[in-house]
């Protein structure tokens, strides 16, 4: 459908008035929040297949001239990121471009693009919208589970026992649970995570503030230390599109710990502008193609709150 005077009548030049778009006069767009914890890379083909490993076992005892244990590296499991493609169009008359008066139509292409990087951040918070459910990673679990499968035998885990809402005592649990389950596909433990980014909805926001923030126990008149803040280095990430107002989630700070993802083939981009030849009417469009996703479980930690 083209856009005409009649469907926007500020577009007529003859009359008084006070055009006024919000998003460029009073309220701006929001900051981009998923690469603040999204791994961001480029791609090249249709889709990315991601592979994990399984490194070698424990090395095992040797008697004096024994011969050596002989061990090979394995493949664990794999996950396809396959890139979506996106598209949203913009058709406009030679009339409603003329009298134009204050260039609403010629900001298409601006409006165009806010309305792909939306899209871009809800997709990317749908990875931990469906964390608990059909959001995989490439052992076939949910990204957040009681029993991610290890290919070198055994489960671990990445979600508390009870599910809780945030708390000293929750976090204290997750902070425990991440540094005796992280675990590689060997089942062997890796190095605590001590930097880390705690991502939340605007309605647990000033309750995490507390929780990691203070000095003192949260919530007790005992002239505790609060050992989260002494120990841990968590960083507060606030994302409005996440869902569930009582789920949180717990990420490694440095990205190359954990396995969010997302895989740009092509990036945000206008369509060269087209006429049809018919109507003289002009077509404005934005394309992209792209993949969010996680490629491993190890680094995230996750509670959908009680």
């Amino acid at each position: 459908m083209a856009q005409v005077r009649g469907t926007f009548p500020g577009l007529y030049d003859n009359v008084d008035k006070a055009v006024e778009v919000i998003l460029r006069s009073s309220l701006k767009e929001l900051q981009p929040i998923f690469p603040e914890y999204f791994n961001m890379r480029t791609s090249d083909r249709k889709f990315e297949r991601v592979i994990t490993v399984t490194p070698f076992g424990d090395v095992p005892e040797k008697g004096e001239g024994e011969i050596y244990a002989l061990d090979l590296i394995k493949p664990a499991h794999s996950k396809d990121f396959t890139h979506l493609e996106f598209g949203l169009g913009f058709e406009h008359t030679e009339t409603s471009a003329e009298d134009d008066s204050f260039e609403q139509i010629s900001r298409a292409a601006t409006w165009l693009a806010f309305s792909a990087r939306y899209v871009q951040e809800k997709y990317a918070a749908d990875v931990l919208n469906n964390g608990f459910g059909s959001e995989t990673t490439p052992d076939g679990q949910p990204l957040f589970d009681a029993a991610h499968v290890l290919a070198g035998g055994g489960t671990a885990k990445n979600e508390l026992t009870n599910a809780a809402d945030l708390s000293i005592d929750s976090l204290s649990d997750a902070l425990r649970d991440m540094q005796t389950e992280t675990k590689i596909e060997s089942g062997q433990l890796v190095a605590p995570i001590t930097g880390l980014v705690l991502v939340v909805p605007p309605a647990v926001e000033f309750l995490a503030h507390r929780v990691v923030n203070s000095t003192g126990l949260p919530g007790s008149a005992d002239n505790d230390t609060n050992p989260v803040k002494a120990l841990r280095n968590i960083k507060i990430v606030v994302n409005p599109r996440l869902s569930d107002t009582d789920a949180w989630f717990l990420l490694s700070a440095s990205k190359a710990m954990h396995g969010l993802t997302s895989y740009v083939r092509v990036p945000v981009k206008p369509v060269a502008p087209a006429t049809d030849p018919f109507t003289g009417n002009r077509i404005v469009k934005v394309r992209f193609r792209q993949s969010w996703g996680a490629w491993m479980w190890q680094g995230t930690f996750a509670s959908p709150g009680a």
